[in-house]
C-alpha cells in the first residue's frame, strides 16, 4: 500500500483530534481500532505502538483502502473519545466545547475530505446541523451524537453508512435529535425566476437571487429523486438548508402528466412558483404539482431551486 498525502476522512479525524484536542495518533488509534484478530493473528489495536504502521495503514492510508474490520464499533469508539476528552489530558473539554470542535471551523475539514473523496458532504453537514440544532435535548446528548457521526464517517469513509449508523445510535438514546427545525413561513411569491435553457429537466440551487450550484439532473426513467437533508439515494439532492426535512419532497416523471413533485409530509412545506404568472402553489397532504422549466421549487423556508431544461452533458 502506498503512503498517501491526499485529504481523507480518516486522516482528518486523526488530525482534528490531535490539533484541537491534544490526542496523539497512537492514543486515538487505541480508542478506535478493533481488538479482533486479522488473518495473521494480530489485531489492529495490538499494532498501535507501531507508529509507522498506524501512519501508513490507518492515518495516511489512501481513500477506499481502509476496511471495516480495522475499526471498533463506532459508538463505542466515540464513547471512549468522549471519556478521554472529559476526564484526562492537559485540557478537559465540556460537552459544548466538544460540540464546537466537531461542528466548528476545525471540524469543517471533514466536509472538504468527503468532497475530495467524491462523498456527499451536504449529507454529512445536514446530519451534523440536525444534531446541533435539535431542541429539547441536552448539550451532552448533542455532543455525543455529533462525536459518533464524526468518528463513524472518519473510520468508514462512507457518509451514507455513517449517517445511517448515527441515526440508529440516536434512536437507541431515546432522544429526539432528528426532527426538522420548524421555521416561520415567509412569503416567497416575489422571488425572481431563472430563464429556461434547452430541453431536459434539472434543478439549480438559487440563493439570494444567485445561482450557487451546478444543475441536479433528474432521470426521466425510474423512481425519480428525493430532496431532503438526510436523503440517502445515490441521485438524491441534499444541497439544502437545515429546516428541510430528512426526506422532504419527491420528483419523478409520469408518462401521462410529465414532471411531478410531491411533499413527503415535511415540517416546513413545499411550494411551486409558476414561472408564467408567479402564482404560488403550496403542496399539502397527497397533493401533486407539475413542474415546468421556469418554475421555482421552494422546500422549507429558504431552499430554492430553479427548474430548468437543458442537456446534462453541457453542465458536466
Amino acid at each position: 500500500m502506498a503512503f498517501s498525502d491526499e485529504l481523507t476522512p480518516c486522516g482528518v479525524m486523526f488530525d482534528v483530534f490531535k490539533r484541537s484536542c491534544g490526542i496523539k495518533h497512537n492514543e486515538l488509534a487505541e480508542m478506535v481500532l478493533s481488538s479482533r484478530p486479522l488473518s495473521d493473528g494480530r489485531s489492529p489495536k495490538s499494532r498501535t505502538s507501531d507508529r509507522s504502521w498506524v501512519s501508513r495503514f490507518i492515518v495516511h492510508a489512501p481513500a477506499g483502502s481502509l476496511q471495516d474490520r480495522y475499526f471498533a464499533d463506532y459508538g463505542r469508539a466515540a464513547t471512549r473519545v468522549m471519556s478521554r476528552l472529559r476526564t484526562r489530558g492537559s485540557k478537559v473539554f465540556d460537552p459544548q466545547q466538544i460540540l464546537d470542535v466537531v461542528c466548528g471551523d476545525a471540524g469543517q475539514a471533514m466536509d472538504a475530505a468527503l468532497a475530495a473523496c467524491h462523498q456527499d458532504a451536504h449529507l454529512y453537514r445536514n446530519m451534523l446541523d440536525r444534531i446541533r440544532l435539535s431542541s429539547g435535548t441536552t448539550v451532552g446528548e448533542r455532543a455525543e451524537a455529533a462525536l459518533v457521526l464524526f468518528v463513524a464517517v472518519g473510520c468508514s469513509g462512507n457518509v451514507g453508512k455513517a449517517v445511517a449508523y448515527t441515526a440508529d445510535y440516536v434512536r437507541s438514546m431515546h432522544v429526539n435529535l432528528m426532527s426538522t427545525p420548524v421555521m416561520e413561513k415567509i412569503d416567497v411569491s416575489d422571488r425572481s425566476s431563472i430563464d429556461a435553457w434547452e430541453p431536459r429537466l434539472g434543478l439549480i440551487r438559487v440563493r439570494d437571487g444567485y445561482v450557487c450550484s451546478a444543475p441536479y439532473w433528474v432521470e426521466p426513467m425510474g423512481e425519480g429523486v428525493t430532496i431532503g437533508a438526510l436523503a440517502l439515494g445515490d441521485c438524491d439532492i441534499t444541497d439544502v438548508d437545515s429546516d428541510v426535512s430528512a426526506e422532504h419532497a419527491r420528483i419523478w416523471r409520469s408518462d401521462q402528466d410529465g414532471w411531478l413533485v410531491k411533499d413527503l409530509g415535511s415540517s416546513n412545506g413545499t411550494f411551486v412558483i409558476d414561472g408564467a404568472n408567479r402564482t404560488q402553489n403550496e403542496l399539502q397532504g397527497d397533493a401533486v404539482a407539475a413542474l415546468h422549466a421556469g418554475d421555482e421549487l421552494h422546500v422549507g423556508n429558504s431552499t430554492v431551486f430553479a427548474v430548468v431544461e437543458g442537456i446534462p452533458e453541457r453542465w458536466a
